[in-house]
């Protein structure tokens, strides 16, 4: 898997803004600081969670790898994390269309900036989220 760069960018503010997070197998992450010395297989500072007990005894625990790691989020992971947040899948697809992400290929990106707009504005729709960015306009 890649993440553009805009999606890594995107992720960092997830991770700024206090998005909850339990690192688990199968989750990617984004070694901004360069903890992890071995070049990664992916792209360059993005890791894939494979040996959980391996990652958490090195870092120093779960907590010391939130800290350090950046999680990247995949399409999967994002859509979990807005159900989470109160959002229906209808609501979300509906805030993918407006927004035309799925035929630019920028779903995933969509997805991470609905996620930011929910945790910084609280707000508990993606209608309330679009109303306050046409407002701000």
């Amino acid at each position: 898997m890649r993440f553009t760069e805009d999606e890594i960018v995107a992720a960092k503010r997830l991770h700024e803004c206090g998005l909850p997070w339990e690192p688990q197998a199968g989750h990617y992450v984004f070694d901004e600081t360069g903890f992890c010395e071995q070049s990664s297989p992916f792209q360059e500072k993005v890791y894939f969670i494979l040996n959980y007990s391996y990652f958490m005894r090195i870092v120093g625990g779960v907590k010391r790898f939130t800290e350090i790691m950046v999680w990247l989020p995949t399409w999967e992971d994002l859509r979990e994390v807005l159900r989470d947040l109160g959002l229906s899948d209808i609501e979300v697809a509906n805030y993918l269309d407006e927004r035309q992400a799925t035929g630019l290929g920028s779903e995933r990106l969509a997805l991470y900036q609905l996620v930011q707009d929910c945790l910084s504005k609280s707000a508990t729709s993606p209608q309330e989220v679009q109303s306050s960015d046409q407002t701000e306009s």
